[in-house]
């Protein structure tokens, strides 16, 4: 080998990465080597770098939950398991109840 390749990362990133790759049987050169390798072949990365911001994911989750229908509280939900509820609160078909 020749060439050597710098990046900048976190010591503890780079600690527990190289603890992790001795786990898996190999070491960090072997795997930008492979990486490198993929890169070359495929003109492309092995994985996405489009990321939405975490802020984003929050929000799209928050407004997925808020769009669940609520179910107004009757006897008949009183006494349904806990499975049987969520199911018709996510406006599932419910399968029969296993006590029944």
């Amino acid at each position: 080998m020749d060439a050597m390749v710098t990046g900048r990362m976190p010591a503890s990133k780079k600690e527990r990465g190289n603890r992790v790759l001795s786990e898996l049987g190999t070491n960090a050169s072997k795997v930008i080597n492979a990486l490198y390798d993929y890169v070359i072949e495929h003109h492309a990365l092995p994985f996405s770098t489009d990321r939405p911001d975490r802020d984003e994911l929050l929000r799209a989750s928050v407004s997925l939950v808020d769009a669940i229908p609520k179910v107004r509280l009757d006897e008949r939900h009183a006494e349904m398991s806990v499975k049987d509820a969520r199911r018709e609160r996510l406006s599932t078909q419910a399968l029969p109840r296993e006590d029944a």
